[in-house]
């Protein structure tokens, strides 16, 4: 009788691990394909859809740079906004937008965030008491003080982290969303940066979701010869084993793709059929952003005070 309770629980322990795992796969490559292929955006008549791609890149570079070294949160959210402001006038739902940024954001920012308010980390004048302990403690350079706290100062570095995180990545994910990735990388080859930098970036966006439609396939084609779940054992000596199998894969693949395209009269160099120009709508979001960053970082130093 236990062991077939035992039996029974691995058997459900398996599938809601299977279950899981299939998900999770199925989201990657939904993921993947809306952010990769998908240029929905990029198509319709809005403001940034038909700036020119360099003058495009130059301007989103500056106002990341500006984020970084912005004192104050403030200017920061002031930086947002504007970038609320563009992707409205882009013609990007802003739902859809801010979701694709502030869903991912806590997730990896709350475990520096976290601990960097505690007066463990961050000493500083004291906002919440957390707790007391009978006395401090102290291992060698690192001690824990008798009163745990929520210090302002790790509170305010707390701010201003996430701020210019979740800033810098909505101004990078409204250039992506807006801009075709070939224009993209045609962009950048235009503004002189390293060809080996722009075509690794161009053959990575290309065979990403190729392999991980590979992955995929592998799982499913498993699941659909799969009678009854396997031991936890044997699902983690397959994975393990699934993981050799897509590193040699992709490595097969790399040597056939590039002997393909030498083949074909590659050199080194990807030829594009864009013509960039410049127009008056160009010069004035030159103009725009300018004035704006200035401003911005005139109410960062405090100029209007």
């Amino acid at each position: 009788m236990a062991r077939n309770r035992l039996s029974r629980f691995l058997e459900v322990t398996v599938l809601s691990h299977v279950k899981f795992l299939d998900k999770t796969l199925l989201a990657a490559a939904q993921v993947a394909e809306q952010s990769l292929l998908s240029e929905v955006f990029a198509r319709r008549a809005g403001l940034l859809q038909i700036l020119d791609v360099r003058v495009k890149l130059i301007s989103f570079l500056c106002l990341i740079v500006l984020v970084s070294v912005f004192r104050t949160p403030q200017t920061i959210w002031m930086t947002y906004g504007f970038c609320l402001v563009l992707a409205f006038s882009s013609d990007v739902p802003l739902w859809f937008f801010i979701k694709r940024v502030w869903l991912f954001v806590p997730l990896f920012s709350a475990a520096i965030v976290l601990p960097a308010i505690l007066n463990i980390i961050t000493p500083g004048e004291p906002l919440l008491i957390l707790g007391k302990l009978s006395r401090s403690y102290a291992w060698g350079p690192y001690s824990i003080p008798a009163e745990l706290t929520i210090t302002r100062q790790g509170l305010m570095g707390a701010v201003m982290l996430v701020s210019r995180v979740s800033t810098s990545i909505s101004l990078a994910v409204l250039l992506t969303l807006t801009t075709k990735w070939a224009e993209i990388f045609s962009g950048l080859r235009a503004l002189f940066v390293p060809r080996i930098f722009v075509v690794t970036l161009s053959m990575t966006e290309r065979y990403l979701f190729v392999l991980l439609r590979l992955i995929q396939d592998m799982y499913r084609g498993r699941m659909s010869r799969t009678v009854r779940p396997f031991a936890p054992a044997v699902e983690r000596n397959w994975t393990a084993s699934r993981i050799g199998v897509t590193f040699k894969k992709t490595i097969e693949m790399g040597d056939d793709v590039y002997k393909a395209m030498l083949s074909r009269g590659f050199h080194g160099e990807f030829r594009t059929v864009n013509r960039f120009h410049i127009t008056f709508v160009d010069y004035a979001w030159m103009l725009t952003v300018s004035v704006v960053s200035a401003l911005l970082l005139l109410l960062d130093r405090g100029a209007f005070r």
